[in-house]
């Protein structure tokens, strides 16, 4: 009988297994991609040995306008529902313990901001701010509204008054807050101010403050300084004592509401993996108008997407860092203002119908991927 001639192995097609995505990419034509660079990931995430798992998807647990959410040391979490700032336990339940805050980011306001020292959370905005003792669930005034002057002289006297001193006054409201070195700095406007040293309810306003250019946007601490990010470009406030040194680190604006603390290994150079052993320290990741950052001690910052991923326009973000199933992820929703006709984001697509002729003679699905602006025309001819 004759037999079926088996076919030569080199002419067989051959099988092609990825195991090792490196993400998106879209800052080269898509015929430059290479095997494990992806043109569009939907719904699926990448962990840190770079193997494609299906996105979890979410549940809404609670009804209402929350945002400003605020992490304490011992894991309780607060934030603000309906304009009432209050603590969100752990089966989602809400109890209230401050009305009136007027901030509201889906509005176009940058929320509450908070830093804690001790048992004590510190939080501020553009309208309000307080004390929330984390231990009893209480909040208080955070300040003393009388203005003090404090002199060295401790006996004033006709012939030697109470000179060299300082006007002590409470902190001023502030979009951006962080503690570094027994001091609270807060951003307000283009001024960055830092209460006394230990004593949290007083600022000098006559010294104990920065001046920049740019209107501060971020505040971040490592172990030797504070990033300052502004508008027009990112500052290095080195340490360790006040008055600390100022060195500009980048020149791209900083997207407001970007930043998190994240560990010491996801901050190093792009040319050093997750496996290499690295110093631990305290690092911080953002966003700026050129792309996804991270900075750690000495004034050292990276740009991590400058050659693979261009992103849409930003005015301000709310980013979050968790580490889950293998995967550390740093989460940003971002705003990018403006009318619907410029208010597109990474993700987002555009379905339409071609009809011709006033006749539906075949259905088909565009889809417009977004990468940084784009502005649709429709034409009925």
């Amino acid at each position: 009988m004759p037999q079926t001639p088996v076919p030569d192995p080199q002419s067989a097609p051959q099988s092609l297994v990825l195991g090792d995505f490196a993400g998106m990419k879209n800052t080269v034509d898509l015929h430059e991609l290479k095997p494990n660079e992806l043109e569009l990931a939907l719904n699926v995430d990448i962990d840190d040995v770079g193997h494609l798992t299906l996105r979890r998807g979410y549940t809404q647990v609670a009804v209402g306008n929350f945002h400003s959410l605020l992490q304490a040391d011992n894991g309780r979490i607060y934030g603000v529902m309906n304009d009432v700032l209050g603590r969100i336990y752990p089966n989602y339940s809400f109890l209230g313990l401050l009305s009136g805050i007027g901030v509201d980011p889906s509005q176009g306001g940058l929320g509450l901001v908070g830093a804690q020292v001790g048992s004590n959370l510190y939080f501020t905005s553009a309208t309000n701010s307080g004390i929330i003792d984390t231990t009893q669930d209480t909040i208080s005034d955070w300040g003393d509204p009388q203005d003090y002057w404090l002199s060295p002289v401790v006996n004033p006297t006709t012939t030697l008054p109470a000179i060299r001193g300082k006007l002590l006054g409470k902190p001023p409201l502030a979009t951006t807050i962080a503690y570094y070195n027994g001091r609270l700095y807060l951003g307000q406007g283009n001024l960055v101010w830092a209460t006394e040293l230990f004593l949290y309810n007083y600022v000098d306003k006559t010294r104990t403050f920065f001046n920049f250019e740019g209107r501060v946007t971020m505040l971040g601490t490592v172990m030797d300084g504070v990033y300052v990010g502004t508008d027009e470009g990112l500052w290095f406030l080195e340490g360790p004592a006040f008055p600390l040194k100022r060195r500009r680190v980048m020149d791209c604006p900083v997207i407001p509401g970007s930043m998190v603390y994240i560990p010491a290994e996801l901050a190093n150079p792009p040319q050093v993996g997750l496996g290499a052993d690295t110093e631990l320290q305290v690092s911080i990741a953002f966003m700026t108008t050129t792309g996804f950052c991270v900075a750690e001690d000495g004034g050292k910052a990276y740009n991590l997407t400058e050659s693979k991923f261009f992103f849409p326009t930003m005015v301000r973000a709310s980013a979050a860092y968790r580490r889950q199933d293998g995967i550390n992820q740093y989460l940003l929703v971002a705003d990018s203002e403006g009318q619907p006709v410029n208010n597109a984001r990474i993700g987002d697509f555009v379905e339409a119908d071609i009809i011709r002729g006033n006749a539906r003679w075949t259905d088909a699905c565009e889809r417009v991927r977004i990468y940084d602006a784009f502005t649709p025309q429709w034409s009925t001819s």
